[in-house]
């Protein structure tokens, strides 16, 4: 088989996990560094927009509150139709939840000596393996309670579908989807793991902190060089 070929990300379907997130036993010489989920309140906020669908239904109540107020009318029936209103959100939140916890208890990242394994997916469990070769570099993430995220940068042969990826990806980027891993509970510290992992394979990529306007302020994080 070419070297190319081997380090190409590959994506598995399995049954029975020898090892909980791998489909098969590490081969010798490969160890098991870090393995974790991503907390399900990060996949509630950052990738099904949670906060946002609180947002709209306090609106929606708002809205309708102050416009039986202003035009003069009934307030009773406002009130019937605001508690309408707050039922629909808290159902929509009850369903956000559980699409959320069922999304992070299903998924499983590892990080061991040469590579980065991804176990993803719901209705259909995949397995996603991405070799340190076909890392470019990688960008930290970090939230103010500790949490955030680790996207990967692959180098531009090699590519992951977004569809096999999703929600452990970074944005819209259909063409070139990142994998991220989301949600993190001890973000800095798995990236100093993960540096260390790709710095003592080959080197050559390197994570860069880049704060969001939640996130803390910029720590030092150890270069995957």
């Amino acid at each position: 088989m070419p070297v190319t070929a081997r380090l190409r990300p590959r994506l598995t379907e399995h049954g029975l996990e020898p090892v909980p997130g791998l489909p098969e036993p590490l081969p010798p010489g490969e160890i098991l560094l870090w393995q974790g989920s991503p907390k399900w309140t990060a996949i509630a906020e950052r990738v099904l927009l949670l906060r946002w669908v609180l947002a709209y239904f306090a609106l929606l109540i708002g809205w309708e509150i102050l416009s039986t107020v202003m035009t003069g009318a009934e307030l009773l029936p406002a009130l019937a139709a605001a508690l309408l209103l707050f039922s629909g959100g808290m159902a929509a939140v009850a369903i956000i939840a559980i699409i959320a916890k069922f999304i992070a208890t299903t998924s499983i990242y590892t990080i061991t000596t040469k590579r980065i394994v991804l176990r993803v997916g719901v209705a259909l469990p995949i397995t996603i393996n991405i070799p340190f070769a076909v890392i470019d570099g990688a960008s930290l993430m970090q939230r103010k309670n500790g949490a955030g995220e680790i996207m990967l940068h692959l180098s531009p042969s090699h590519r992951i579908s977004w569809i096999a990826l999703w929600p452990h990806c970074c944005g819209w980027r259909l063409g070139r989807p990142k994998p991220t891993l989301r949600g993190i509970a001890n973000v800095v510290a798995v990236s100093e793991i993960l540096g260390s992992a790709v710095a003592g394979a080959a080197g050559g990529a390197v994570i860069r902190n880049t704060p969001s306007a939640e996130a803390a302020p910029p720590s030092s994080i150890a270069a995957m060089a």
